[in-house]
């Protein structure tokens, strides 16, 4: 949940309300696309689930080092190198 949050902005990104796509995610031609909200929600899962959980990337700080790596191509403004305070603030205040 934290990762969406951060991911769009709250869902006010464009991403989240004309892509359905609440995790940021990437295919080859950009911003994926999903039909509805819940196969947004159902892809950022199974992609966490495959790509990180099983692969015992569990912490946030393991999770971005694939998820959102500093210097990635796909991040021009270098906005990746706030993603693990980002999303570990949203985790905080989420678990109270």
């Amino acid at each position: 949940m934290a990762i969406s949050i951060f991911e769009t902005g709250n869902g006010s990104s464009s991403a989240a309300r004309n892509k359905n796509n609440i995790g940021g995610m990437m295919g080859s031609n950009g911003l994926m696309t999903f039909d509805s909200i819940d196969a947004g929600i159902e892809s950022m899962i199974r992609n966490l689930s495959r790509n990180y959980i099983s692969q015992g990337l569990t912490t946030i700080e393991q999770i971005s080092k694939k998820y959102a790596p500093v210097g990635a191509s796909n991040d021009p403004s270098g906005l990746n190198k706030n993603w693990v305070n980002g999303v570990t603030k949203i985790y905080n205040q989420l678990k109270g």
